[in-house]
């Protein structure tokens, strides 16, 4: 078909800004009236743009072959870039180091150490290395550093007397060249076994970079898997399959294509929003990876695509806005929504049509395709049919009101009495209709329960919550905190918090159940293999454990000076390593003090040979 699309003058006051292009949509796409409300909101421009709208290939010129391998061995990974992970999308790939540690990790490029974490948790003991060519490289959960960089940050620690610490070293202190050791391969700090986390950042903005699109070679022939897909009606007058919730269709897999188990067309009205549960596997892996690429399709129109070539550090929390946040909460499900909520600050989404949201009100029948793309090319495809039907008359919301409404884009605060909340703007993804609920009290607590929102409702950032406990004696006062319950893993967790007047404040990064525990009783403290004798002996080990809440010092001397002992809280335990450069052999005397979060005191005095 032939036509010309004249676009009137802005003189032409007889003609609407948007009849033209609905007259020319209805002309074109007669199946398409799920389009028509954003042409009529948006007008001509925006039209233009939809017909215009293609596949973009995000992928940019990055250099390749410049970075070695940080191993020796093949690449076979047990994560990659964008997975899902708790709070935030994978930074990284996570690369199997054969089930074992102390494999030699090398430098990818010449450059200096211009960073050094040693934590007990996150990536353990991590060194970054800048490189010339304006990225840096981060190598996480090491067992132990290289030779000169362990002596380096060993005399930082005693100097700062602390096994934990964040080092900046200038550019000539430890320089480096392509291929040299810089460590050992390990499992320290939040790793779940053996491996080598790898990133690649823009050194400047610190944005995180795909490592795979530098050129490693990671074999991958296996397309990615699409177990189900998710419709969400997204107001009161929207429905799917009759009812009012978000609702999940699975998929079967015949002749190596992906269909739905339900076969006839899936019946919608109103504004919808989709979302996919999908994964990857690699070759010769049986890990469970992410995607690289979702397109969604609706009558051959892409209305949204997601592709992980860079992450932001300012927006990955994001994550829990992007996913299906009480499904994942709850089993950890790869499920990505296809339309974006209001505050919702990701920037891996192009070819995006009003949000992704979708509206079906036209009584026709509509075809969506779903495309999931691996790195490596590797595509699955769903295909399946929307049937927009008639509107029904809705039930009524016979729920009592909310307690109060929040806006996202404003603070909020609500003060209930026995609790205060206050938020601030922009800390939630959408408004909410908040609400808060009393309970009996949890076991060992000295106030109720309360059910703050939801603990399926995601923050962006942290909020101020204040209980009130009225007045605690002195010895009191200062042990209690609030603590919040996860009723999933039923665990609890304690919050960082303060007392003053009748109140005890802290700022969780959740919502959910919380209450006040009062937290009196010091850290447990045994020796795994401390004696008397160590002669011969290149390390001893104590196991500490706090019940509530938490480890927060540990002060370990020998001779009346402070000693490293490394932190392993995974194992429970601390170790100290016979260093000749820093202890004689002779008797010495040793003592090691473990305070709580709460400030109570263990301690534990001896004398050993070495």
């Amino acid at each position: 078909m032939n036509f010309k699309l004249h676009i009137p003058d802005s003189s032409c006051s007889s003609l609407s800004t948007h009849r033209l292009p609905i007259a020319i949509c209805r002309l074109l796409f007669p199946r398409l009236g799920w389009l028509l409300p954003f042409v009529k909101r948006s007008g001509i421009a925006i039209f233009i743009g939809i017909l215009c709208l293609l596949p973009l290939d995000s992928k940019s010129q990055y250099p390749q072959h410049y970075f070695r391998s940080p191993l020796d061995i093949p690449l076979n990974l047990s994560g990659n870039f964008g997975e899902l992970r708790t709070n935030h999308f994978h930074s990284g790939i996570d690369i199997k180091t054969e089930q074992r540690e102390g494999l030699s990790v090398y430098a990818v490029a010449e450059g200096y150490v211009s960073r050094i974490k040693v934590s007990p948790f996150g990536y353990g003991y991590a060194l970054y290395i800048t490189h010339p060519n304006g990225y840096t490289t981060l190598y996480g959960h090491l067992k132990s550093y290289s030779d000169k960089i362990r002596k380096y940050v060993k005399a930082e620690q005693y100097r700062m007397e602390s096994f934990s610490v964040d080092l900046f070293p200038a550019a000539y202190v430890l320089p480096v060249v392509k291929g040299e050791v810089i460590g050992f391969s390990g499992n320290t700090g939040g790793s779940g076994g053996p491996h080598l986390h790898f990133e690649i950042r823009e050194t400047e903005t610190e944005k995180l970079i795909n490592p795979l699109l530098f050129g490693f070679d990671v074999k991958d022939k296996i397309s990615p898997s699409i177990t189900g897909i998710w419709l969400a009606p997204l107001n009161d007058s929207s429905w799917v399959s009759g009812v009012q919730s978000i609702k999940n269709f699975s998929t079967k897999i015949h002749s190596g294509k992906s269909s739905l188990v339900e076969t006839n067309p899936i019946g919608v009205y109103g504004d919808i929003g989709m979302a996919i549960h999908t994964s990857d596997a690699l070759d010769g892996n049986s890990n469970r990876c992410g995607v690289y690429r979702i397109e969604l399709l609706v009558d051959s129109i892409m209305v949204f695509a997601q592709t992980f070539d860079q992450l932001d550090f300012a927006t990955n929390r994001a994550m829990n806005a992007h996913t299906i946040y009480e499904k994942f909460k709850k089993d950890r499900s790869s499920i990505h929504r296809s339309y974006r909520l209001e505050n919702n600050p990701l920037d891996i989404y192009d070819n995006l049509l009003n949000d992704g949201i979708l509206s079906f009100r036209d009584g026709h029948r509509h075809i969506v395709i779903y495309i999931v793309t691996d790195f490596k090319g590797n595509k699955s495809t769903l295909r399946f049919m929307i049937q927009s039907q008639k509107p029904t008359a809705t039930k009524p919301n016979i729920e009592s009101p909310p307690l109060a409404y929040f806006d996202f884009e404003n603070e909020n605060v609500l003060d209930m009495g026995e609790v205060k909340i206050a938020i601030d703007a922009y800390s939630l993804y959408e408004d909410l209709e908040f609400n808060m609920t009393k309970q009996t009290k949890m076991a060992n607590a000295i106030s109720p329960t309360f059910i703050i929102a939801s603990p399926y409702v995601p923050l962006h950032s942290g909020y101020q919550l204040s209980i009130n406990t009225g007045a605690l004696s002195d010895r009191v006062k200062n042990k209690a905190l609030i603590v919040r319950w996860d009723q999933d893993k039923d665990r609890i967790y304690p919050e960082l918090s303060t007392y003053e007047n009748g109140w005890i404040t802290a700022s969780p990064q959740y919502f959910g159940y919380f209450g006040v525990m009062v937290d009196t009783i010091a850290p447990s403290l045994s020796s795994i293999d401390f004696a008397a004798n160590l002669k011969g002996r290149t390390m001893f080990s104590f196991r500490i454990k706090d019940g509530l809440s938490d480890i927060h010092e540990i002060i370990p001397r020998i001779d009346g000076k402070w000693a490293l002992m490394e932190y392993d809280p995974k194992n429970s335990r601390i170790n100290y390593y016979f260093d000749p450069e820093y202890i004689q052999h002779g008797k010495h005397s040793f003592e090691l003090i473990i305070r709580d979060e709460r400030k109570n005191e263990t301690k534990y005095q001896g004398g050993f040979e070495w």
